[in-house]
């Protein structure tokens, strides 16, 4: 029941919106439920499915298109929002009384104009002094419950008329049970009737009403999950909406700039530029229209569920045991649907149009492309043993040093530093399949334990990541990755496991997380989430591990030339997204794809590599370094 701050605070909150119909736009009468919880007057629901069929026997929600199935009774059938109503109720006697404390109320009762201060809340009238004690005086009005205004504008008193629906109208007593096979509000007779304990689950309102509360509170952290999903989604859309505005006004430019250097034949090219810019405003106009119908798709899952999420809150912390009940079916139906439904995908979206201009002054100004493009700047390192080469460069990572760059060359057994360019810097003697950079060093991730290394290469410390090894316990730590709290996850592909560590406390184990995936490769996102590359299934994973285990966010499944990939190699990430290594099956076959935070394709980056493995960012983020077996291939954006 609403507290006296809480009353105050509906006052502040509940907006006319929050109680009006949005079919009518007045405050809801008769308010009835639809299954996406969404409520609608009782009234308006029957002139809105007679406008599209009399006889249908089922309507899409007005608000989100969800479909109800109605009951054989029709509108009048579904769940009436009883809890809705008496937040009407409430909302109007404050309206009436706090509302109008200035105003002068009169007696409703008695016709000699006293002024009103009290408000009998059964007869719901207004009534002054006299009235008031002539209600104690009779046997019939004793037990009516009289409130002064001062307690009705404090928010001492609220509205608590029963529902008829409450009444059980075969037995004419209270239904103060809750059958919890049929789902249903019962009374004391129809425990003995129609829903007899020995084959019915029955217990009293207040037991059920706290059970289901507590059990309703169990979806709500996967749904708010789901919420900050599509929000981020969402702000990936717009901000690809925004590019796409942002990169299409570059490419006009570029093609009115070339115009311009070749003004000498412009008899010619105008044709020519008239294309390329109808092109581009096509592709731009295509590109907008995808992410507006994108856009619009994850705005109404957003809605929806935040609207669930909201309203199950709300019903569940405010109202009474028997309205509780009698939406609580709707509102878990609602949520088991919603709760992991996945956002919606833009299938063949592209990230913007670009304009690349010919090198011969013709009528040929150059052409629209509508991907990401990326030309390869630097390529260093050879099948070897010696300095500036390599055998089986796995892993890769940008160092402290803007210029810096480190080789995990696992067949050599060391780690080598070099910069851009390929030039040696030194090297560390170490079997390694990973390396990261810290800010005063390197990780290493060396068989069974992880190894830090100063800046002068000396070893710091080694850990395991495992507490105790027990001697049938096989431990292969083949990746790891830095979190923005400093600590370090590692992946062990012999447990298939993720464990997290503090170097701070010399690699001290924080968590063990078990996996679905092959942990052969780890990137970290910034939401924090993972993403898992496994190289064996051709498959990388998104998880979120925030709760200490991995829960399944999305699947990415990568493609070449409509055919599943044979191998996933190195992974990193950054704001736009994730880069993947990928591998056809044959040497020369490797690719590099990029995919947003939600795992969906958008561009190929580069292709013709011969078995690509460790890929990373340079430390200005504005390169991408790959470790391609027996070399390193430096790729910028064009």
């Amino acid at each position: 029941m609403a507290t006296g701050s809480s009353v105050r605070s509906t006052l502040q909150e509940i907006s006319a919106k929050h109680l009006e119909c949005s079919i009518c736009t007045d405050r809801f009468k008769q308010p009835k439920l639809l299954d996406c919880q969404h409520t609608f007057c009782g009234e308006c629901l029957v002139k809105y499915r007679d406008g599209m069929s009399p006889r249908a026997t089922n309507i899409p929600c007005p608000v989100c298109r969800q479909e109800t199935i109605l009951p054989k009774s029709g509108i009048q059938g579904l769940k009436s929002n009883f809890h809705l109503a008496s937040l009407i109720e409430e909302f109007e006697l404050q309206e009436k009384v706090s509302c109008s404390a200035e105003a002068k109320l009169l007696c409703q009762v008695c016709d000699k104009g006293n002024d009103a201060k009290d408000r009998c809340m059964d007869c719901e009238r207004n009534i002054c002094k006299d009235c008031c004690k002539t209600h104690q005086q009779f046997p019939t009005l004793k037990t009516h419950k009289i409130a002064s205004f001062d307690d009705i504008r404090q928010g001492k008193v609220t509205v608590t008329k029963q529902p008829d629906e409450y009444t059980c109208h075969e037995h004419e007593g209270v239904k103060k049970f809750y059958c919890k096979t049929c789902d249903e509000l019962i009374c004391q007779g129809c425990t003995v009737v129609d829903h007899q304990t020995a084959t019915h689950d029955v217990t009293g309102t207040g037991t059920a009403s706290r059970e289901y509360r507590e059990s309703l509170k169990k979806y709500f952290p996967a749904l708010d999950r789901d919420i900050q999903d599509l929000d981020a989604s969402l702000r990936e859309t717009t901000a690809a909406k925004k590019m796409v505005n942002v990169k299409t006004a570059k490419a006009r430019k570029g093609v009115q700039d070339r115009t311009a250097e070749v003004i000498a034949v412009i008899a010619k090219i105008k044709a020519e530029e008239k294309k390329l810019l109808d092109e581009i405003t096509n592709q731009a106009q295509e590109q907008n229209k995808r992410l507006d119908e994108h856009e619009k798709s994850l705005k109404n899952m957003l809605l929806r569920k935040k609207h669930s999420l909201k309203t199950s809150q709300e019903v569940s912390s405010n109202a009474s045991d028997s309205d509780f009940l009698s939406l609580y079916p709707v509102i878990k139906n609602d949520m088991d649907k919603l709760i992991g439904q996945p956002a919606p995908k833009a299938a063949g979206l592209k990230s913007h149009p670009v304009f690349v201009k010919s090198q011969k002054l013709d009528i040929d100004l150059g052409k629209v492309m509508v991907e990401d493009t990326w030309d390869m700047c630097q390529s260093f390192g050879k099948q070897g043993q010696g300095e500036g080469e390599f055998e089986a460069a796995r892993g890769i990572a940008a160092a402290a040093d803007p210029d810096e760059i480190v080789v995990a060359d696992w067949k050599n057994k060391r780690v080598v530093i070099c910069d851009k360019q390929g030039k040696t810097k030194g090297s560390i003697s170490v079997i390694s399949d990973d390396v990261k950079a810290l800010s005063d060093g390197w990780v290493v991730s060396s068989l069974s334990v992880l190894k830090v290394y100063k800046r002068d290469r000396t070893l710091a410390y080694e850990f395991r990541t495992i507490d105790r090894e027990a001697g049938k316990t096989t431990v292969h730590v083949v990746s790891l990755v830095l979190l923005d709290n400093g600590n370090i996850i590692a992946g062990d592909d012999s447990r298939k496991v993720l464990t997290e560590h503090q170097p701070g406390s010399k690699g001290k184990l924080i968590r063990t997380i078990p996996v679905s995936l092959q942990p052969d490769y780890l990137a970290v996102l910034n939401n924090g989430r993972i993403v898992i590359s496994d190289w064996e299934q051709g498959l990388a994973g998104i998880v979120d591990v925030s709760d200490g285990k991995a829960a399944e966010v999305a699947t990415i499944q990568p493609t070449i030339d409509g055919k599943p990939v044979k191998r996933c190699g190195g992974v990193c990430s950054n704001s736009s997204g994730i880069y993947l290594a990928v591998v056809r099956g044959y040497v020369n076959t490797g690719h590099i794809h990029h995919y947003n935070c939600a795992g969906q394709f958008v561009s190929c980056v580069a292709q013709g590599l011969f078995s690509p493995c460790g890929i990373t960012f340079t430390a200005d983020g504005q390169q991408l370094a790959v470790a391609d077996f027996n070399s390193v291939k430096i790729y910028r954006k064009v």
